[in-house]
């Protein structure tokens, strides 16, 4: 099977796309929301405040540490700099709650604009089954951090290039024009625009493959590899040319370092996953329906599927683009389908479905919804408390104890953005496997804290570095609460 050559045929009336687009994004958001300060639940959020404050103050981007002890001026790259501009700014002029509201409508405007690309080739049915499965495999990871500025991004990228494959062509000029824009934003505002890369020269491949004859084949290769290379020419585009395109890479190579963090560790399906229920319904699409697609679609979906299976963070991946890769093949099946006897009934079914009158009462008790659980959740939004040792961190302030510390990894980002210099943070690709070995060492940690300097220690209260100093000579609790317990050294001068 090959995709359909000339123009695909719009599966679904302008105006039931526009109004279940808008359902889409309404619900969307409206759950998002419902999270309330679960969307802050992250320890970074701080530390991507304080990095968007200092490229404000300083007018440049950091090109070395500026913010920790341990590892000053160390090469670091700040990948995420532009959207931590916006999260300062939005954090200080109009607080958490704002924070909130744009990690929502990132999230809410990514489902929405999946619903409208696939609303293209799919009737409203199964483009509600698909942006279900993608909202389930995306709402674990849903937190107002820079990942999700992406999910827009993401999206526009992979339907203007399945849009170009459907019509059988390389992507046009225009199309060129406004990919080669989102990935500029994408390259300077997250690491993986390197997978919207890779995904271009997968459609690209199947282009050559799917060639019929030599003709066909130089078209191919001379329009995708035109936009490929503009394509590759806007990821370049940042602060940090080809330091900055080769960043993933560097990351994926410290395996220690991803084995340790959870959301780059493979999912626990013994737990519960959601990937487990999104495999089983395609089980049984696959073999209750029949339904067949490209050979090429399908390794591209099961090449999503290998990084999401490798590493828990890349289940909105699959979400996001396996649904927009295989619709236009799936359209096809789906109007197969429609030929059968038991078919028909629940056609005539989302047909009065479809209805007008419907519609509007839908969209109308979408926007009754999403106000609600606005009103509901907005008001007081906070960051939660786990990663929030402001009490420990004030009380140390307060009774002059100096020197260096040394801090457990989720703190890290509250002590930045407290003006306290860490001994680690969120940013491991630049502290690097050699010092988080030695961060995780408990039987080296006499000599760590000695050769380091470290006059007190934060860490939270179930972690066994407070246990281990617990044990320690010359090491003493001097605070205790449920988020944060304080050891300082003996020795370490003290006002009274």
């Amino acid at each position: 099977m090959t995709p359909p050559t000339g123009p695909v045929k719009v599966a679904t009336p302008r105006g039931t796309r526009l109004t279940a687009t808008a359902i889409v994004a309404l619900l969307a958001w409206a759950t998002a929301i419902g999270r309330g300060g679960q969307l802050l639940r992250d320890p970074d959020v701080f530390s991507h405040i304080a990095v968007g404050r200092w490229i404000l103050a300083e007018g440049k981007v950091p090109a070395g540490d500026v913010f920790s002890h341990s590892m000053p001026g160390a090469p670091w790259i700040a990948h995420e700099w532009l959207v931590e501009i916006a999260i300062a700014l939005l954090h200080d002029r109009l607080g958490w709650a704002a924070l909130a509201v744009a990690g929502a409508t990132c999230f809410a405007a990514a489902l929405a604009i999946l619903a409208y690309a696939l609303l293209r080739y799919l009737p409203v049915a199964a483009m509600a089954v698909a942006v279900l499965a993608a909202w389930g495999l995306c709402f674990p990871h849903l937190v107002a951090r820079p990942h999700v500025a992406v999910f827009p991004l993401l999206v526009v990228w992979t339907a203007g290039l399945v849009a170009a494959r459907a019509d059988n062509r390389a992507p046009s000029a225009r199309l060129t024009l406004g990919l080669a824009l989102v990935m500029v934003l994408w390259a300077n505002i997250h690491g993986s625009h390197v997978f919207g890369l890779g995904l271009a020269g997968m459609f690209a491949a199947e282009a050559l493959f799917e060639a019929t004859d030599r003709r066909a084949a130089w078209r191919a290769v001379r329009g995708w590899g035109a936009f490929i290379v503009v394509a590759v020419a806007a990821a370049l585009a940042t602060p940090h040319g080809l330091s900055g395109l080769l960043f993933p890479f560097e990351v994926q190579r410290m395996s220690y370092a991803l084995s340790w963090i959870d959301e780059w560790q493979q999912p626990d399906m013994q737990r519960g996953h959601v990937l487990e229920v999104w495999l089983m319904l395609v089980l049984l699409g696959a073999l209750s329906l029949g339904l067949r697609l490209p050979v090429t679609r399908i390794v591209m979906v099961l090449v999503i599927l290998h990084m999401a299976l490798l590493h828990q963070r890349h289940a909105e991946l699959l979400g996001l683009c396996a649904p927009l890769i295989v619709a236009p093949a799936l359209a096809v099946e789906l109007r197969r389908l429609g030929e059968t006897p038991f078919a028909r009934p629940l056609r005539d079914w989302l047909r009065a479905a479809s209805s007008a009158g419907l519609r509007r009462g839908a969209l109308a008790a979408a926007v009754a919804i999403a106000i609600g659980v606005g009103a509901w959740r907005l008001p007081g939004l906070v960051v939660p408390n786990t990663y929030v040792p402001a009490a420990a961190v004030e009380a140390v302030k307060r009774a002059g104890i100096t020197g260096r510390v040394f801090n457990g990894y989720d703190v890290g980002g509250y002590l930045i953005f407290a003006g306290v210099q860490p001994f680690i943070d969120g940013r491991l690709d630049m502290y690097g496997e050699p010092l988080l070995r030695r961060f995780n060492a408990l039987a080296d940690m006499p000599k760590l804290l000695a050769d380091f300097d470290i006059g007190w220690t934060l860490f939270h209260p179930a972690d066994p570095h407070v246990a281990e100093l617990d044990r320690l000579p010359g090491w003493r609790r001097f605070h205790a609460d449920d988020v944060a317990v304080v050891h300082v050294r003996t020795d370490a001068p003290q006002k009274r």
